[in-house]
């Protein structure tokens, strides 16, 4: 695989941009044309900072396309239970539109992926996965693992959550 000069990858934190930019001898402002992640933006425990550090790394005119995994309604996370720490880190999904243009993206679009979390479960143990229609033999992954987390196996987690990818523009 060739790639150009003018392509690289880097590996870092992007909450701590600057400190992964400088240990690439990069610039850290107005350097990017194109910022995208494809699922582990969910994870990024400060969104803030994370979005503030995409629009400082892109040129004028750059663009992102953020896909992540957010909370539809904040509410509906009943606090009397114990959520799995990757629920409790999604974004609300009605605050990211008014936050990414706060930060100064414009054109910001929030468009839903359409994309079921049903497809994130594994097969059970004893399933073996040839291809059949096996739908009757899944299991919800956080409900086998803990009984802490039981509560989960009857929610509809594609009404909880939901899939979208962020765009923007920076000016």
């Amino acid at each position: 695989l060739v790639v150009p000069d003018r392509i690289r990858f880097i590996r870092g934190d992007v909450e701590k941009l600057n400190d992964a930019l400088a240990k690439a001898n990069l610039a850290t402002d107005n350097l990017f044309d194109v910022c995208v992640s494809n699922g582990a933006f969910c994870l990024v425990p400060d969104k803030q900072k994370a979005f503030e550090n995409v629009f400082k790394a892109l040129r004028p005119g750059g663009r992102m396309a953020i896909s992540t995994t957010t909370v539809s309604d904040p509410k509906q996370l009943d606090p009397s239970f114990e959520w799995p720490v990757c629920v409790k880190m999604f974004a609300n999904l009605d605050e990211l539109q008014a936050m990414c243009e706060g930060i100064g993206f414009k054109n910001v679009q929030i468009l839903d992926a359409e994309s079921p979390l049903e497809g994130m479960e594994l097969p059970a143990d004893d399933e073996v996965v040839d291809g059949s229609d096996s739908s009757d033999k899944r299991f919800k992954i956080h409900g086998k693992y803990s009984d802490q987390y039981e509560f989960l196996q009857n929610m509809d987690m594609d009404e909880l959550c939901k899939v979208v990818t962020v765009y923007g523009e920076k000016p």
